[in-house]
């Protein structure tokens, strides 16, 4: 090949290059524009502490929204309970499969550059990856699907009280903001790949990104049988009516896409060689997005401020409404042994205010980066507006035991009061906050002196794996002041962590 070819292949070359970021740029891009757990476990620095350990071991206000037969349950003597902001519970919770700052260390900060002398110049510069950094690097997305989650929530007021006369009542409202983002490896295999003059093939079939704001007003209600059953005793039954109020939904109904790379080459003037004339870029895309969000919410591509204009709308204008019910059964096995049962969130939301839909079923075809546009215009789809849609309530089963070991027939002596609890969760759905892949939780508390629990658990499953939680706490007669966090693991493994969480909560008993 001569020299003149020689520089037209390599130019053609450094253009596909450029194209190459231009493309993964657009994709990304417009897919992060579109951006726009499940319960009241968020809440609680007790069930945090305890690795949302919950069905079986909750009581008082931790019970409302999560297992609401448990507020028929001795909860610390007291005969009500109160919090109310800002002393309220409040959290939050966030974590990626796509975050691993080993790996960012490794593969993103660069390497020394080495000098005309073979010693480091003290110059980053980047690195070249290996195949084996990129299958590392895609080892961040199991089953081909990286998870991401964020959940932000408070409770603005919440009381509880019980009696063996009335039973135990409890009334809360409190606010979740939560967010479900699931991208496909096909998006980082592009960016790795950087589309190879021998092509490629990238699948984006389930991208997904769902959003949400909600209100709950939940009144839950609880009683205990007053007969004992064959196998179980002290068994106690509650239910939970919430009034759901909306104000931001963004939610993927169904996502398809692909993308393909042919390259084509052309003979050179010599006859010889051939040279890369151009590497075509083909796919198809098929996808459905609904949004909704009230007046004072404006949404623009997904990017969420406030309208301060209509924020007196902050109660009176929620751009959905809907019911929820919740269900609950716990039980004594034998003595210190109660296992317990609940539904949690079932019901619809109808949304009506501001209704959308984005949409986009076709495919493209383009032969260099100044057709970019098509590709954009493609995976941004279409925006109309459209009538109220539904969309389910985070509903999920817990099922979960809890042993008061220091309580046991078997046990003569025991310093302190250690409670051991497990959990089953799975969703029914996957609304915001809330999944159908199962989570497996074992969670603890010791009191060595009453007044000073010191809480851990570790959890399996779900959307965030396996984390590790903490949580301590200062529990007197009149006050409770409880903090718990999931995300210990940033102390004891900095370069693998993934999730940052903490939650807070005082409330005061009567």
């Amino acid at each position: 090949m001569n020299n003149d070819s020689k520089e037209t292949t390599m130019n053609s070359v450094n253009e596909q290059r450029h194209f190459t970021s231009v493309m993964i740029a657009v994709v990304l891009g417009v897919v992060i524009a579109n951006t726009s757990n499940a319960g009241n476990d968020l809440f609680s620095g007790r069930t945090i502490g305890m690795a949302r350990t919950f069905t079986a071991s909750s009581r008082g206000l931790d019970a409302i929204g999560l297992n609401p037969a448990n507020l028929a349950l001795d909860d610390r003597g007291s005969d009500a309970t109160f919090e109310i902001a800002p002393f309220s519970g409040i959290g939050f919770f966030a974590g990626s499969d796509f975050i691993n700052y080993k790996i960012y260390q490794d593969d993103f900060t660069g390497v020394d550059s080495i000098g005309a002398n073979g010693q480091p110049t003290g110059v980053r510069v980047g690195k070249v990856l290996s195949q084996s950094d990129k299958n590392e690097i895609l080892g961040l997305f199991p089953g081909g699907i990286s998870h991401t989650q964020a959940d932000v929530g408070i409770t603005e007021f919440g009381f509880a009280t019980r009696s063996a006369a009335l039973g135990g009542i409890g009334f809360s409202v409190s606010d979740q903001v939560a967010m479900n983002l699931d991208i496909p490896e096909g998006y980082l295999k592009m960016a790795l790949d950087a589309f190879p003059a021998t092509g490629g093939a990238y699948t984006l079939d389930n991208t997904s990104i769902k959003a949400s704001w909600l209100r709950n007003y939940n009144l839950s209600y609880a009683r205990m049988l007053p007969v004992d059953l064959k196998w179980i005793k002290n068994v106690a039954v509650g239910v939970g009516i919430k009034y759901v109020q909306g104000f931001g939904y963004f939610g993927t109904d169904h996502y398809t896409g692909n993308l393909q790379v042919v390259p084509s080459y052309l003979p050179s003037s010599s006859g010889n060689d051939s040279v890369l004339a151009s590497e075509p870029i083909s796919g198809n895309v098929n996808f459905l997005q609904r949004e909704s969000n009230a007046n004072f919410v404006a949404i623009d591509t997904g990017h969420v401020s406030l309208n301060h204009s209509n924020f007196s709308d902050f109660f009176s204008k929620p751009a959905g409404t809907g019911l929820g019910l919740d269900l609950g059964i716990s039980g004594e096995v034998f003595q210190a042994l109660r296992v317990g049962v609940s539904v949690t969130d079932i019901g619809k939301i109808t949304w009506n205010q501001n209704t959308k839909v984005i949409t986009e079923n076709g495919s493209f075809s383009l032969s260099d980066y100044l057709q970019k546009d098509s590709l954009n215009n493609a995976f941004k789809g279409q925006t109309r507006d459209t009538t109220s849609f539904k969309t389910s309530l985070p509903t999920a089963l817990h099922i979960g035991g809890a042993l008061q070991l220091d309580k046991a027939p078997f046990i003569s002596y025991f310093p302190g009061q250690l409670l051991i609890a497990a959990d089953f969760n799975v969703g029914f759905n996957n609304e915001p906050g809330n999944t159908t892949i199962p989570r497996f939780s074992l969670g603890t508390e010791y009191r060595p002196v009453e007044a000073f629990p010191i809480r851990t658990g570790i959890s399996f499953g779900g959307r965030e794996g396996f984390y590790w939680s903490v949580g301590i706490g200062i529990n007197t007669p009149v006050w409770d002041l409880d903090l718990g966090t999931e995300s210990i693991s940033l102390l004891t493994n900095p370069n693998s962590f993934r999730d940052a969480s903490f939650t807070l909560g005082m409330r005061f008993r009567i």
